[in-house]
This record gives structure tokens, sequence and C-alpha cells, in this order.
């Protein structure tokens, strides 16, 4: 890869061995890999299931990914665990044969390659718990290493570059994708009574300027024209104390929010259900009352409350939930613009996303009798992120950009939520 990745440089990460992604992705492995580890014998490290052997091996540890050729899978166990995942939750593969070894997609995770025609993006995944907890040393630091990954992933999986689109078709030039950039951060930054980024307002902000981004007549505008008007209305934006009236989010957005709140409890369910070929009846009818609940038909079934949104709130006031939706909105606008859905969608997932995670995790803490926590956060985030795995061309993916209904998300995040809270605990 020619060109150097766009990164979130602040981003905070080292693999603290948690096993998380060893136990809810599938790991696929090239032919070269699999040739090189035939020839180190890596079945001796295999298990078919968590009370098995090491080596009691079935047939090989590795099999080919239908629609890819050459390419493989590494099989799993039941409920979805890596073959080669230790009882200690290590990975025997990086034991034995040191971290360079392992598959070219494990050395990846929690990173995406987004090769774009304005330049290659690199994003990191807040599936992850420890870019979640931002430890570790920068992206900044670790820029060779990255860049190295970069390029060879780009060999192996080698992808066309996007155009990157504001909504529709319309295409944003590079020049104008750094100044939105720019701009979206700046208005993220602006602070608030106390001196923290004040993120309902300043978000709400974000989505007026993307909304006003996407008009048609906007829209029409010649690139330099367009460059032009973003950067005076956007640096006016960012500079301007002119209160901005309220936008409360829509009944129609409300109702989407419900559907894409599903699409997280469904992905979380089938993941943890997909070792089991097909969906068993069981999981359609858990799936089944999940969807009735967040229709008002039915109550409150695996996990997923929204009476509970209107008795608890997800409060951004609390310093440390504060400083990780900051962190994790920060990376999303620096890194926006993958050209995988137009910036107006990718914008309105990304905040989906996070409010899903405030409400998952304001469901936990009214379950537990308390106040929401940085911790009920923590994990719910890592969770709702886990619906964006879905390819975005994907049946799942297309309808999860639909529910995410463009700005309404960040509209919503203004609001204090996609429900009105009726008391705090």
């Amino acid at each position: 890869m020619s060109e150097r990745p766009l990164f979130d440089a602040e981003q905070r990460f080292a693999c603290a061995h948690c096993g998380r992604c060893c136990r809810r992705l599938e790991i696929v492995v090239t032919a070269a890999e699999v040739e090189d580890y035939r020839k180190r014998r890596v079945e001796r490290w295999f298990r078919e299931s968590e009370g098995a052997a090491e080596g009691a091996v079935a047939g090989s540890p590795f099999e080919p990914m239908r629609g890819a050729r050459g390419f493989y899978l590494i099989r799993q166990r039941e409920g979805g665990t890596c073959g080669f995942l230790s009882p200690q939750g290590l990975c025997r593969l990086h034991e034995e044969l040191g971290a360079s070894r392992k598959p070219l997609t494990c050395r990846m995770f929690p990173f995406r390659l987004h090769p774009t025609a304005p330049g290659p993006v690199m994003t990191a995944s807040f599936a992850c718990p420890t870019v979640v907890e931002s430890q570790g040393p920068s992206l900044g630091e670790q820029a060779r290493e990255l860049r190295a990954l970069a390029a060879q992933w780009s060999v192996v999986h080698p992808e066309p570059e996007r155009p990157v689109r504001i909504a529709g078709r319309r295409a944003i030039p590079a020049a104008a994708l750094v100044t939105l950039r720019e701009v979206l951060e700046g208005l993220l930054d602006r602070p608030g009574p106390d001196g923290r980024p004040d993120l309902r307002a300043n978000v709400g902000r974000m989505a007026r300027t993307l909304e006003d981004l996407s008009r048609h007549r906007v829209l029409r505008l010649a690139d330099e024209r367009l460059a032009e008007y973003l950067e005076l209305t956007g640096r006016y934006a960012v500079r301007s104390d002119k209160p901005v009236p309220p936008r409360p989010p829509s009944r129609i957005g409300r109702l989407l929010f419900r559907g894409f709140l599903f699409s997280v409890a469904a992905a979380r369910l089938q993941t943890d259900n997909r070792a089991v070929s097909g969906l068993r009846l069981g999981l359609r009818l858990r799936l089944f009352r999940i969807l009735a609940h967040v229709h008002g038909l039915a109550p409150p079934a695996a996990g997923v409350d929204l009476g509970a949104l209107r008795r608890v709130r997800a409060g951004l006031e609390d310093p440390e939930i504060h400083a990780l939706a900051y962190r994790y909105l920060r990376g999303s606008v620096r890194t926006l613009g993958t050209g995988r859905r137009s910036l107006v969608e990718e914008a309105g997932v990304a905040v989906a996303v996070l409010n899903a995670a405030l409400a998952l995790a304001a469901m936990a803490a009214d379950r537990d009798g308390g106040a929401v926590s940085a911790h009920d956060v923590r994990d719910a985030l890592t969770e709702a992120t886990d619906v964006t795995r879905a390819g975005e061309r994907t049946p799942f993916g297309r309808v999860v950009t639909l529910l995410a209904a463009g700005v309404e998300p960040l509209y919503q995040l203004e609001a204090g939520g996609p429900f009105p809270v009726q008391a705090t605990p």
C-alpha cells in the first residue's frame, strides 16, 4: 500500500488476551497459512471441545470457506470458540509459534482497513474491550506496525477503492472531506458550562451540519463550490455561540430505533448460538418475543426492557461514561469516510450504536437496582458494536443502515435518548 492509512492517533490499544474475539469471530486463514500450519503440525494444539484433549482431532482443524476459493476457516467448538483457544483463554498458535505466526485475520483485529479514493482509512473496533478502555500505547506510537499490517492485508485481501459519498451517490472531494472531519471534531470539542465538551449539545450541532450538507441544493454544487460552502458554513458553526433551537427526534426515528435495538439484541443472541446449525426453535421464540416487546406487544425478554429507559438515565454526566463516549465519538469523526456507507449513514450508524449501548447499560442498571456505571456502558458498547460486523452490503447490514435512519440517532442523543425519562433513581 503506497498511501499511509488514516486512523485516530490518540486511540490506545494493546491486546489484553481477553479472548473475546476468539469466541465471537470466524477466523479466516489463507491457503499459504494453512500449508505452513500443516507443516508445523498445529493440529497437536487443537481441541474439538472445551473438555477434549489437545490433538484428538477428527479431521483437519481447517475447513474450506464457502464462496472464497483459497481461503479457509478455523473450525470452531460449540458456542463459536476457536479450536486453538486454550483453557486459560490464550491462543495456542501464539504461544507455540509466536505472535507473528498467528493468522493475519487475528493480527488485524480490532482494526479494519477501508480503501477509499481519497486515501485508506483504518478503524479500531469498539467490539474489543481494550479499545473501549483505550489501554496501551497510542496508535500514533504504533504507526509503523499499523502501516505494515495494512500493506500486508491489502495484498492478501485486496478491495477496490470506494468513493466517499455525502448522501446518495454524491461523492465528496478529498479536500472537503478533510474539512468536514475537522469541522465535526471542532463541534464535538465545544466546551460546556463545566469546561468539558457538552456531548449532547455538540452532537446536535453535528447533526445539523450533516443535515445541511445533505440538502438537495447543496449536493448539486460543483466540487469547488461545495468545498467552499463547507469551509464557510462549517467553520462558522464551530465558532458561533448562537443558540441552536432544539430539534426533537422524529416519531419515525424513535420507531426505527426500536428496530435497531432489536437488531443489536438479535446479533447478540445469534452470536451466542452460532455453533448450532440454523436457528433453533427456542432462539426463534426469543427473537420473536424481543421483537414483540420493542413494539410494545409483549413483556421484557432476553434482557431487553424498554421500560427501563423510562426509569433510568444512562447519564453522560458521569466523568468515566463521558470520557468513554467522547473517545468513541472522536474516533468515529476522525475516521469518518470509510466509503462503505454514505457519510450521513456512517455517522448515523455510529451514534445509533452508542445510543443502543447507553440503552443496554440502563437496562442492566435497572435490573441491578442501581445507577448506570461506566462498567455497564463498557460492556454494552462492546455488545452493541457487534451489530456492525455484518457486511454493509449484506441484507442484515443494509437493514442496520436503514434502521439507523441517517441523522436521527444524533438528534436522539441530543435529546437524552429515544425515550423520555420519567424518573432518575
